[in-house]
């Protein structure tokens, strides 16, 4: 299998009212394939935004034996109906023959391979970021359960503290009628003597 290039454009003005070769829906896109070696082009296929999806998650059919894209057009390969050798061996292009097409097109997929990268390391973030405020909701509820216990406690230990002040002062209130009584009685009895 030849090694290809496959490059989405946008499609040229004179495409606008194309329709999609691997469906029947209105074109969106272009797909390019070159040979990655001669930089040949050799399919230029239009997509719809559905065949656009699915090339981007890479599950359009190809062809098992030279790679191009299948499409609703042809039955038959145009490696099989132009009797393509697909193992013979290629010399590559030089770099003063290569077009500028072909320049731009290898930057906008690096371009575009850069751009998933980003976005992957992007979704990973965003799901750090996500587990971490989760684990931070977690503490931010278990530290205020503990304050809540911690305030219960000491609620429970006031109203102690509030009864037995209670009982001290009715004991302290008893042992000074107790107090008073008693003196009261000396007095009367001294009173008596006299």
């Amino acid at each position: 299998m030849k090694k290809l290039l496959y490059t989405m454009l946008e499609l040229e003005e004179w495409n606008k009212n194309s329709t999609c070769c691997f469906c029947y829906n209105k074109s969106v896109c272009q797909i390019r394939t070159r040979n990655k070696i001669t930089h040949e082009i050799i399919a230029n296929d239009e997509a719809c935004e559905n065949c656009k999806e699915t090339f981007e998650n890479n599950e359009l059919e190809k062809c098992e034996r030279c790679g191009r894209l299948k499409n609703r057009h042809s039955y038959v390969c145009h490696c099989i109906v132009d009797n393509e050798n697909v193992d013979e061996k290629e010399l590559p292009i030089l770099p003063h023959e290569e077009r500028e097409a072909t320049f731009y097109e290898r930057q906008i997929n690096s371009l575009r391979e850069e751009l998933i990268t980003t976005e992957e390391a992007l979704e990973i973030e965003r799901e750090e970021v996500v587990k971490f405020q989760e684990k931070s909701e977690e503490w931010s509820k278990k530290q205020k359960q503990e304050l809540l216990d911690k305030v219960k406690g000491l609620e429970e230990k006031i109203k102690q503290l509030e009864e037995e002040n209670r009982k001290l002062k009715e004991e302290k209130n008893g042992q000074i009628a107790q107090i008073e009584v008693k003196e009261t009685k000396r007095w009367s009895w001294l009173k008596i003597k006299k």
